[in-house]
């Protein structure tokens, strides 16, 4: 094992929300970090998909249940709760149980490790093992935030709440200097993928897009109007808007010779928004983050959830960008008319903020856990990690 000092390696189990990407990667990320310095992971996520992704990298990974908790006004209400998980949750039951059999069976680790779900935080209550949360949605739970428009950030306390009643250590990643008063709070940089941190970064005649799919609210109208704008206003930039496979068929009418319609490929997307002078986006945590690394200001027309509102103000506050409520020509050639004065503000706020690869610190603090909290014995597979 090399990179720490412990007498033998961690047995680590980390659970990730398998709603979109960002969870996804930022968990690999730092899986794969601990993985390097010759600890065991394994995964608990929710969707097959999110199983095999991670399964690819060569994570033992399970299949979690993920109950629904949609929000209503700023609030989620225990009827809807009961509505929409009524013909889940014995099913939800069976599987949580069956997960808990398999960690016992295969090796309880020293620590859990949950990302914005509810079955870590369950396990380690069960098996009395310690809880660390590493997420951003927390700065909600700790932070008296206040409400953005008709958002307000009661109902994300409350999921998180549900999902985690207590954790030992939270750490919670953000790219904005934030402060807690609970000691057992720390506010880290944005974990990104060594391919963001390792980009060829340039500034070139080029804009880049992704739009969401959020439930009923998907990236047409947003396609349609940032196509249009760069085809009759913008005639010295390319844009080229990234889209996941299942909306292709639908956005393709919007591309010509300078507009480029294209299936969603990480490798492909990170490389372009190197390369660009500018990001438009929906306001997700993920791909700012990335943004920021790679000295990207974006452009941001926020999901109707209080998180992606949230973002879309603190950025445009900040001077790190712009937001909107929706694409349209006055917000989007000003943006691009401030692309210097952006870019400079970006690149100066991530070098004092978020230089520092968070990873590290997140291992040294799992790695300082007393021997006390681990199980004397360990399975074949966590004695080999």
């Amino acid at each position: 094992m090399s990179g720490n000092g412990n007498a033998r390696p961690l047995n680590v189990i980390i659970g990730v929300n398998g709603i979109g990407m960002g969870h996804t990667v930022r968990q690999s990320v730092i899986a794969q970090y601990l993985r390097e310095r010759g600890h065991q992971v394994r995964i608990v996520t929710n969707g097959p998909e999110r199983v095999q992704y991670f399964q690819d990298l060569g994570f033992p990974s399970w299949d979690g249940w993920m109950p629904t908790l949609l929000a209503r006004g700023d609030r989620i209400h225990a009827s809807d709760a009961v509505r929409a998980n009524f013909r889940q949750a014995p099913g939800g039951l069976v599987r949580h149980l069956r997960l808990r059999r398999a960690v016992r069976d295969s090796g309880v680790p020293d620590v859990f490790v949950t990302d914005y779900e509810p079955n870590t935080p369950r396990l380690a209550y069960h098996f009395g093992r310690p809880l660390v949360s590493i997420d951003q949605q927390s700065k909600y739970r700790h932070l008296d935030l206040p409400a953005v428009g008709r958002y307000a950030r009661t109902a994300d306390e409350q999921r998180l709440r549900y999902f985690a009643p207590r954790v030992d250590r939270s750490f919670v990643c953000s790219y904005v200097p934030l402060h807690a008063e609970n000691r057992q709070v720390e506010f880290i940089a944005p974990v990104v993928p060594d391919l963001v941190r390792s980009a060829r970064v340039s500034t070139e005649p080029l804009a880049t897009a992704y739009f969401s799919r959020y439930f009923d609210h998907g990236p047409e109208e947003s396609v349609r109007a940032l196509a249009a704008i760069f085809r009759h206003s913008v005639p010295d930039r390319t844009l080229r808007i990234y889209t996941q496979p299942t909306e292709l068929d639908s956005l393709r009418g919007y591309a010509d010779a300078r507009i480029e319609i294209r299936a969603f490929d990480r490798e492909a997307f990170i490389a372009d928004v190197a390369r660009s002078e500018a990001v438009f986006s929906n306001a997700g945590f993920n791909l700012i983050s990335e943004a920021f690394i790679l000295g990207k200001p974006v452009h941001l027309v926020p999901l109707p959830t209080y998180d992606q509102h949230w973002c879309a103000q603190v950025i445009d506050e900040t001077g790190l960008g712009t937001s909107a409520p929706y694409i349209e020509q006055e917000a989007v050639l000003g943006f691009l008319a401030r692309g210097r004065e952006l870019r400079d503000n970006v690149v100066r706020h991530r070098d004092l903020h978020l230089s520092a690869d968070p990873r590290e610190r997140i291992a040294a603090y799992l790695e300082s856990l007393p021997v006390a909290t681990r199980p004397k014995a360990a399975s074949a597979a966590g004695s080999r990690a």
